[in-house]
C-alpha cells in the first residue's frame, strides 16, 4: 500500500462534475474523466473487488447483469478503531465488459459508468441518479470528484490508506467541496 503522501492531491487537475434536478426527489451528478489507462485496466478497477478497495470500496457480487453488487465504504472516520460501516445493498442493472456498468444500490440510488477507449486511454463518464436533501448534493459531488481522483491513482498502482483518510484526504474533499459551493 502506497502512503497516501505519495498521492497528487491537487483537486483542480481534473474538471468539476455537474448537476441537475431530475425530479422532486432525485438529483443526477454526472463526471467525465480522462484516463491513460485502457477501459480494461478501468474495468477491472471498477468491478475487481482487490482492486475496488485501492481507490473505493469494498465490493462484494460480481459484475454481470442480475448479479448482487453491494459496496461498504472504507473511508469512514472510525475505520482505524475497528468500526465497520454497513453493507449496502446494491444489484448489477446492466453490465458489458468493459464499457458499462450500471448498479443500483441502497444508499447511492443508481450508479451508470460508461467507459469509452480514446488514443491515449479511456474517457470515463459516471452518472449517478439519487434521492439526496438539497444541502447533500455539494458535499457528495466533493465526495466521489475525490473518489475519481483516487482512481486515477489506483490506475497507477497506488492504494490509498483508509486509516488515514481523514487525515490526508479530508482536506481534499473541503476542497472540492469549496469549488462546487462556489460555482
Amino acid at each position: 500500500m502506497a502512503s497516501n503522501a505519495e498521492f497528487n492531491k491537487d483537486m483542480a487537475r481534473f474538471p468539476l462534475g455537474t448537476w441537475a434536478v431530475v425530479d422532486s426527489e432525485r438529483t443526477e451528478l454526472v463526471f467525465t474523466r480522462h484516463y491513460a489507462a485502457s477501459p480494461d485496466a478501468v474495468w477491472a478497477m471498477l468491478t475487481d473487488p482487490e482492486k475496488t478497495q485501492m481507490w473505493w470500496a469494498k465490493v462484494r457480487g460480481h459484475a454481470k447483469t442480475g448479479s448482487s453488487f453491494d459496496l461498504k465504504w472504507l473511508n469512514v472516520k472510525d475505520v482505524g478503531q475497528g468500526i465497520e460501516t454497513d453493507w449496502w445493498n446494491g444489484r448489477v442493472v446492466e453490465a458489458e465488459a468493459p464499457a458499462l456498468l450500471e448498479i443500483s444500490n441502497s444508499m447511492h440510488g443508481r450508479i451508470r459508468i460508461e467507459l469509452v477507449p480514446v488514443p491515449g486511454g479511456t474517457v470515463l463518464t459516471f452518472r449517478n441518479v439519487v434521492a439526496l436533501p438539497e444541502e447533500v448534493v455539494l458535499m457528495s459531488m466533493a465526495g466521489w470528484h475525490v473518489h475519481l481522483d483516487h482512481l486515477n491513482e489506483a490506475l497507477e498502482g497506488k492504494s490509498i490508506d483508509w486509516q488515514h483518510w481523514w487525515d490526508d484526504f479530508y482536506p481534499c474533499w473541503e476542497s472540492a467541496h469549496a469549488s462546487y459551493a462556489a460555482r
